[in-house]
Order: C-alpha cells, then structure tokens, then sequence
C-alpha cells in the first residue's frame, strides 16, 4: 500500500515537474519575444515626392509606425547615387525604385573610392509598373515608327539606364540619335514638366507616376507610344540589344491614358544591404504580409507588395533576397531549395563584382592611381580589368548553366554611341 502512495506521488510529482516546465519554457519565449525592440526611427529614401514610390511609402510605413512605435522618414533626393551611399552606409534602411547599375558597374564618373558595386538585397517588392514613352494626346506618335529626324527627346543626365531606354525606342524606330535633338534635364519632376511645356516631344513615363495625371489635363493631353512586342518581334528586340532589363505587358491601373496600351513591364524590388539586420528585415516583411489589407489600396503600387511577388523576384532578378525576408518566406512554406539555389549564385555573382573593385582600387594605391572618377588613368585601369576578368553583364533571368553576357561587350557598344554631356 506504501508502494503504491509513493508510486501516486511520485506520478503527480511529474505531472507537476512538466507543467512547471512547460510553463517555464513560455515565459521563457515570451521574455525572448519581449527581449525585441523596434529601432526608434527608420529612415526611407526615393527620388521625388512625383515618384510612384513616394506614395506607396507613406501608404505602409504609416501604419507601421502606429504598430510598432517607429518614426518613419522618407528623404528625397535626385542624385541615385547619393541614396545608394545612404543604404549601403548603414543610415538609410531602404531605397525605393532604383536604377543602380551605372554606380554597380562602376561607369564613368561613377567610380569614386566609396562608389561602385556593393551588396545590396532585395527585401520586398516595390510595385509592379508598365512604362513606355509619352507623347502630346494629339502629337499623331502612335508607334516608335512615327518619330522622325528632328524631333526632341528628353534625355535624364544622372540615370544612364533612362538614356539606354531612350536608345532603345530609336532602334526600335531605325532612327540615327544623332538625327534627335537630346534636351537633358537632371530631376523626374521636370520630366513631365518637359513634355507639358513642349520642350520634348517624347519621354521615359512609368505609368503610376502623379505627374502624368498632370500632363492628361494638360491642353494637349497625354498619349502613350505602344509598344507592340507581338506584332514586331524584331523591333522589340532592337529596343531589348540596348536595355536588357525587362519584360512586356498591357499596361492596366495607371493613369487612364495608359489603360490597355502595350509597354515594358517591371516587377521592382525594394532593397536594402545584404547585411542590414535580419531580424529586422524579418519583422517588417512578417508585418507588410500581415497587415496587408490595411494599405493595399493606399497606392497603386502597395497591392503588388505580396509574397508571390516576392517568390517571382527571387526566380528572375539578378539582386539576392534577403536573409530576413527568405526566413519569413521559409515560415510561410514558400521558400525552396532551387530559389536558394539561384539565391547563392547571384550573391556569387555581386560578389565578384564587389571583390574586383576592391581589388582594382588596391592595385591603383599600389601604383599611385587616384582614385578618383576625374582621373582618367584611374577609369582606364578599372575599364581594363573589367575586361581581362569577363565580368559579367547583371541581366533578368539569370540562372546556374546559363551563359551569361560579358559585361565590356555591352558597354563597348554603348560607350560608343551614348551622349555626351
């Protein structure tokens, strides 16, 4: 009978023990839940309050400042380069749209000693957005064979990718650039200003953008140049020899002018640096997911911020996904080993870039080069190692096996014809 109270004891004994212990190992979760706090302030930077990303901006980071106790800032300024010092030096946690790769490839007047390539990361999608070329409403451009000789074209002097599309639609229209008049400008507000004014006759439009709003009440209207990749194959590859960082779509929830004409089509991303804190990525990727429905129609971009979206950058953007946004994708269950596959050979592949510079800039200390982007000798020294090591060209749909286009065979055709400012 003694044997058996003891036996009961003993039992409950246990029972206790485990509950204690399970109780214990809550609390222990729920201090280490505790333990994380939001930083005080995030600091958001894009180009222009009349950049699509402004608005989607403030529609998220709103709420998400409510929730979580953060004091949101986003910081405009023109200079891309500029921003990219911002994120890439720890201040900044995100840039917003961006055009990065005349400073990644370090190209001419881009090749300061704290320029360059350096590992950035993308952390959310940014929006999806169609972009062509507007065109007065009642200008008679229709297609890219209606530009002719003469005509002017708005030209942006700090993004050469803007210039490449420009190029781009004049191959498409088998016209000389040196038959168009180049009118540069330096800010996207001007741009559609430009274009109001009749200083241009065609520009680089994304067509979320609040100042085409502007040019559609305008006098002359807003029209879009269509860009039929179906009906001229051959055209659409002539514009693609020039900007190879893009798809094609019918452009739908932009301004109403833009509604059903055939365009580019890009998937943005929004990115940050590949070491910026992971748990902070995580916690406001988990957030964006979860309150998604709370800002989603704040901004036309905001409702392309999803997960699948996120999964779909991961399949073709040469920039890797973040650590903290993989381990959210990962607790979601969308997350696989292909993606990480290609994840690790694009970080092999920005890692190249990013040790070359390095090792370009030692070589100029040790042979007295300035470093600097006004000194010739030091840009040919990068120019030809970039071209002894075959670096390769960062396209959409990269992959391990694939062939991968040289990156001096396409800037050697491009130096040779780009304008001169």
């Amino acid at each position: 009978m003694t044997k058996r109270v003891l036996l009961v004891l003993l039992a409950l004994a246990l029972v206790v023990s485990l509950v204690a212990f399970a109780a214990c190992a809550k609390e222990e979760e729920e201090e280490e839940e505790e333990v994380w706090e939001w930083p005080e302030r995030l600091l958001l930077t894009v180009m222009s309050t009349y950049s699509p990303n402004y608005g989607a901006f403030v529609a998220w980071s709103t709420p998400l400042s409510k929730d979580t106790g953060m004091t949101v800032r986003i910081i405009t300024e023109s200079d891309s380069r500029l921003q990219q010092l911002w994120v890439k030096g720890g201040r900044f946690f995100a840039i917003g749209m961006h055009q990065n790769r005349d400073q990644f490839y370090g190209s001419e007047g881009n090749t300061r000693r704290d320029w360059g390539p350096w590992m950035s990361s993308i952390w959310i999608p940014g929006g999806l957005s169609y972009w062509s070329f507007c065109v007065w409403g009642d200008s008679g451009i229709k297609t890219p064979y209606d530009i002719k000789p003469g005509m002017k074209a708005c030209m942006m002097t700090l993004a050469e990718e803007v210039q490449q599309a420009i190029y781009g639609l004049l191959a498409w229209a088998q016209v000389d650039p040196e038959d168009i008049v180049m009118v540069p400008l330096g800010s996207t507000r001007q741009n559609c200003a430009f274009l109001i004014d009749g200083r241009v006759d065609f520009t680089v439009g994304y067509h979320t953008s609040p100042g085409w709003y502007e040019a559609e009440a305008a006098p002359h209207g807003l029209s879009w140049i269509e860009l039929d990749w179906e009906k001229d194959p051959e055209g659409a590859q002539r514009f693609l020899d020039y900007y190879p960082w893009t798809s094609w779509g019918i452009a739908t929830g932009g301004v109403p002018t833009s509604e059903g004409v055939p365009m580019t089509k890009e998937l943005f991303p929004l990115i940050t640096r590949f070491d910026t804190d992971p748990e902070l990525v995580y916690r406001i990727v988990k957030w964006l997911d979860e309150n998604y429905d709370r800002y989603k129609e704040g901004n036309p971009w905001c409702a392309d911020m999803t997960m699948d979206n996120l999964i779909e950058l991961a399949k073709f953007h040469y920039e890797p996904i973040h650590d903290g946004a993989v381990r959210y994708l990962e607790e979601k269950g969308l997350w696989t080993e292909e993606l990480e596959t290609r994840r690790q050979y694009n970080i092999e592949l920005m890692t190249l870039w990013v040790e070359a510079y390095q090792a370009a800039i030692k070589m100029a200390d040790e042979r007295g080069i300035d470093v600097n982007p006004d000194n010739a000798e030091w840009q040919e020294l990068w120019e030809n190692y970039r071209e002894e090591h075959s670096l390769p060209l960062l396209v959409w749909f990269q992959e391990p096996g694939k062939e991968q286009p040289v990156y001096s065979d396409f800037y050697t055709r491009w130096n040779e014809v780009k304008p001169k400012w």
